[in-house]
């Protein structure tokens, strides 16, 4: 079978069986466009998966650590990309060449290839209290009532159920208006069941909100929660420009330093270092965030320096 009509298939599967994110989607076209341009170069002509080694991999590698490239999201001038970036794509081509041996399509496992080790950050994008009530507040300022109910319903939802930003993206009114607690099909096509209370005042926001959509536009139950309404005419879902363009308007009013990292995943952070602060298991906040793995929690087990100066206290005989 060909290349590019392997990568074609793979790329179905991915979406229609397992059910991938549109990021996911996104960087899965970007790695293996990528590697099928490496192999059209490297033989001069569309090759067979057959045809792949070992050493077209380790080569491959090579060419991504040592080139630029245009970013999927910008097309304005080519960058190296990072360590982490290398590792990624390493494991998106290793995982469609296991595919491929599955389908029985090569003869050869790649699995047994070792990629990279990613680079873990040491630092955590984390919102204090203080600044978490401030985003909640200075959306109810605006003067347009449906854009605040809109954003501080979008805050409290990244704060209150720990989803990550794609999830919230795609969630409709039928979920939110649930008493108490929701399914979800999460990452990995995976059922999950998000929890969130009457203090988060989610249900009523989310009441709110809907009845203000329905004065301009014709919604329905299954619609998206998360909507544009600076152009009513296109009435389109949020894109991770527009959160981000959003995250940026209430960083500058709230006078957070503009060198500081801030995304909707700082909210998940945050939502995680609390519950950990007041007490919860390394094991509970795990399966509250959907991790597969207990390493991916403990990045939220970094422990401030006043507690730390607290702690030496105790040391005290009196």
């Amino acid at each position: 079978m060909e290349l590019d009509i392997a990568i074609q298939k793979f790329i179905k599967y991915r979406i229609y069986v397992q059910r991938i994110s549109q990021n996911s989607r996104s960087c899965d076209k970007w790695a293996l466009r990528r590697f099928h341009e490496f192999m059209f170069t490297k033989y001069s002509r569309i090759i067979d998966v057959e045809e792949i080694t070992f050493d077209d991999f380790v080569d491959y590698s090579e060419f991504m650590e040592n080139n630029e490239f245009r970013r999927w999201r910008s097309l304005a001038k080519k960058v190296k990309l990072s360590h982490n970036s290398i590792v990624k794509h390493q494991q998106i081509i290793r995982t469609f060449l296991k595919w491929c041996y599955c389908n029985k399509f090569i003869a050869t496992d790649f699995w047994i290839m070792k990629v990279w080790n990613i680079e873990r950050r040491e630092n955590i994008s984390v919102l204090s209290h203080d600044e978490i009530k401030q985003f909640f507040e200075v959306a109810e300022q605006n003067e347009k009532r449906i854009v605040w109910i809109r954003d501080s319903l979008l805050f409290r939802v990244a704060y209150y159920t720990w989803l990550r930003r794609t999830e919230i993206l795609n969630l409709t009114f039928e979920q939110l208006l649930c008493d108490d607690q929701f399914q979800l099909i999460g990452k990995k096509a995976r059922a999950r069941t998000v929890y969130f209370d009457k203090e988060s005042r989610i249900k009523e926001l989310a009441l709110e909100l809907k009845y203000l959509y329905s004065k301009e536009f014709w919604i329905d139950w299954n619609d998206f929660v998360f909507r544009s309404v600076a152009y009513p005419q296109h009435w389109s879902q949020l894109s991770n420009w527009s959160v981000y363009f959003i995250l940026i308007n209430y960083k500058t009013k709230i006078w957070i330093d503009p060198k500081r990292r801030l995304t909707l995943h700082s909210f998940r952070h945050t939502f995680a270092t609390t519950l950990l602060e007041n007490g919860a298991n390394l094991r509970e906040v795990q399966l509250l965030l959907w991790h597969s793995s207990i390493h991916s929690t403990e990045i939220y087990t970094h422990i401030p320096t006043i507690k730390l100066r607290a702690c030496s206290q105790l040391l005290h005989l009196s």
